[in-house]
């Protein structure tokens, strides 16, 4: 058994020097009335949960068994409308609140009883232990949304939503907890991508406190208890796939918040040396498992992230190639919504002459992925070319990446915000609809809809892109001075074209009008 944690209060009280790792300084919100008791109490994130559960499920059921007439079904309005508008303003406002409040990681309960059924537990292969895992089923994620018109299809949706509840029961049963997250869930992966804009970031108070903690059970875990004896003899926990319990005795806890297993973080990251929020899903598991109440949600600056390269150390290329074919995959989910779109289309079928949907459809993707790493990684190296910089080209693009991050998460935002608010209020008779096909005295009020007036839809998105547009400029400029002192003001002007350009064409997209889609040869109405 390990030993436990020291009880002595003078290695907390330490004089704060040199921290872990450069973090962030703002305003903890934890410190808000009532908040850090909440989050502490264990159950905390299950308050969170059931809402999104409840959803789910409603989903599910609408969608296997409700008309299938996706602007009336549960599972398409619910899926594409409101919960994407409502992750890209969640981002914004705060941070990765949906992967905090995933009603995917409730399957836990019953991958600890499988688990008892395999001899142990796997470990995930090191040729995935990164993102080019990911990059795969994001693009098999965004080309079944268009090929199979996912938008459309209660029917087809529902079956995604279980496809995703199978994947995290099966994956969580065979590995460590926390694979499922971090390797697999293309959700989850797009939400890491565009927290880097959020303006909060899990840091800790006292880099000292956590010099001196032993067994890091922010990181590990812990089992806190009077004694040893009074740890169950057969625990069925774990803590990053091993059977290992961190026992911290109840009397060196300077501040309780219970009796048994606390998790710790199942995506490692260690509190004082986190610098990104890239894998963090917010389930502040490190918040109730640190004894010492040393972990802040800290505000923070929305470029705060981008200026530090923290990527070079998580995922270091894998994870930029992610963030930039996320950046232009969300141009392409955009652009084959508008009317010029079904005309490049159609030329290009019969050029190939072909009407095979699949092939034109997956040319258009690989020729998006492709034109998207060679602008990125072009101006990104004329960038370090004019900085005076001996260009080693996946050096240059790892630096610049970010200002493509930046254009991106400006775009999406922009882009689920537009259909967010043409229909926020449409919930309203959707749910009426799903009691009233079933028998209830309901009549559906299908008048509710728009949030907004539509003149304010072109202002509010344009409004959102050019905001992020700006701190893409203002990136390349800190970058540039940072990396080549005089240089950086010769260094900046590619990406600054850059910036403009990727603008104006968001704009231009943002300006069509959208169409609906039966298939990629035309619009159907």
């Amino acid at each position: 058994m390990n030993k436990p944690l020291t009880s002595n209060p003078a290695r907390l009280e330490l004089p704060l020097y040199k921290p872990i790792a450069e973090q962030p300084k703002g305003f903890d919100l934890f410190k808000l009335p009532g908040l850090r008791r909440f989050i502490r109490w264990k159950y905390a994130r299950f308050v969170f949960q059931l809402p999104l559960l409840i959803l789910a499920i409603f989903a599910i059921v609408d969608g296997f068994t409700g008309r299938q007439l996706a602007p009336r079904n549960i599972a398409t309005t619910s899926v594409w409308l409101h919960y994407r508008g409502l992750v890209v303003i969640a981002l914004a406002v705060f941070g990765n609140a949906f992967c905090a409040a995933c009603p995917l990681m409730l399957t836990r309960g019953a991958t600890k009883r499988l688990e008892r059924l395999l001899p142990k537990k796997f470990d995930w292969p090191k040729t995935l232990r990164n993102k080019y895992f990911v990059v795969v089923f994001l693009f098999l994620y965004f080309f079944s949304y268009e090929y199979f018109d996912l938008w459309a299809s209660p029917w087809l949706t529902a079956w995604l939503a279980v496809g995703y509840f199978s994947a995290a029961l099966v994956i969580d049963t065979l590995f460590k907890a926390g694979t499922f997250c971090r390797y697999v869930c293309p959700l989850g992966n797009f939400n890491f991508v565009l927290s880097s804009a959020s303006p909060s970031q899990i840091t800790a108070i006292n880099h000292d406190v956590c010099r001196s903690c032993e067994h890091k059970p922010c990181l590990q875990g812990r089992y806190s208890a009077e004694t040893v004896a009074s740890i169950p003899a057969v625990l069925p926990l774990q803590t990053n796939g091993n059977k290992q319990v961190n026992f911290i005795p109840t009397s060196a806890i300077t501040h309780p918040n219970g009796t048994g297993f606390f998790p710790g973080c199942e995506t490692e990251l260690f509190v004082p040396s986190i610098q990104s929020n890239m894998d963090c899903t917010n389930c502040f598991n490190c918040v109730r498992a640190c004894p010492y109440d040393n972990v802040a949600l800290t505000v923070r600056s929305p470029g705060w992230e981008w200026t530090r390269q923290p990527w070079l150390k998580r995922g270091r290329l894998a994870v930029m190639i992610m963030g930039v074919l996320l950046t232009y995959y969300g141009l392409m989910n955009a652009i084959a919504m508008i009317g010029p779109y079904f005309a490049i289309a159609q030329t290009f079928a019969k050029a190939l002459n072909t009407e095979n949907e699949f092939i034109v459809l997956s040319i258009f993707f690989l020729a998006v992925a492709v034109v998207g790493i060679s602008l990125s990684l072009g101006f990104a190296v004329l960038a370090d070319l004019l900085g005076g910089a001996k260009v080693k080209p996946w050096q240059a693009f790892q630096r610049w990446g970010y200002v493509t991050v930046a254009l991106g998460v400006g775009f999406w935002g922009a882009h689920y915000l537009f259909h967010f608010l043409t229909g926020a209020l449409s919930i309203i008779p959707v749910f009426q609809n799903f009691f009233s096909y079933r028998g209830f005295n309901i009549d559906p009020n299908w008048k509710l809809s728009q949030f907004v007036p539509s003149r304010w839809l072109f202002p509010l998105t344009a409004g959102f892109t050019g905001i992020y547009a700006l701190m893409a400029a203002y990136l390349s400029i800190r970058i540039a001075l940072r990396d080549f002192g005089r240089n950086g003001v010769l260094a900046m002007w590619p990406m600054l074209i850059y910036v403009l350009i990727f603008t104006a064409l968001g704009i231009l997209i943002l300006a069509q009008p959208m169409e609906m889609r039966g298939t990629i040869f035309g619009p159907s109405f």
